[in-house]
């Protein structure tokens, strides 16, 4: 039985090898004005700072729930594989 745990482990692990690789992130830094710069272009850098900062953590978010999908979908073919080989064994067993 845990061989065939294992293997189905090894089978899931192989798989996530073809699996696309994540899309990139969009966000981009904002460039610091520098410690003379004027109050708009601290302003500027300011609102730009926060959209950067809001843009990595939606993507960062969106990311999580990628892998929790993935993770979740792995867990149930384990599960199901498991049932699975219980019922062969079960039945070898008689």
């Amino acid at each position: 039985m845990a061989r065939i745990a294992l293997l189905a482990a090894a089978l899931l692990l192989a798989g996530t090898a073809a699996a696309a690789e994540p899309a990139k992130h969009g966000c981009t830094a904002p460039e610091h004005p520098g410690r003379m710069a004027s109050d708009n272009q601290q302003k500027v850098f300011n609102k730009k700072n926060k959209e950067y900062g809001d843009c990595m953590k939606k993507y960062i978010a969106d990311q999580q729930a990628v892998i929790q999908a993935a993770t979740d979908a792995a867990n149930a073919a384990i599960n199901e594989f498991n049932e699975y080989a219980k019922k062969i064994n079960a039945l070898a067993e008689e």
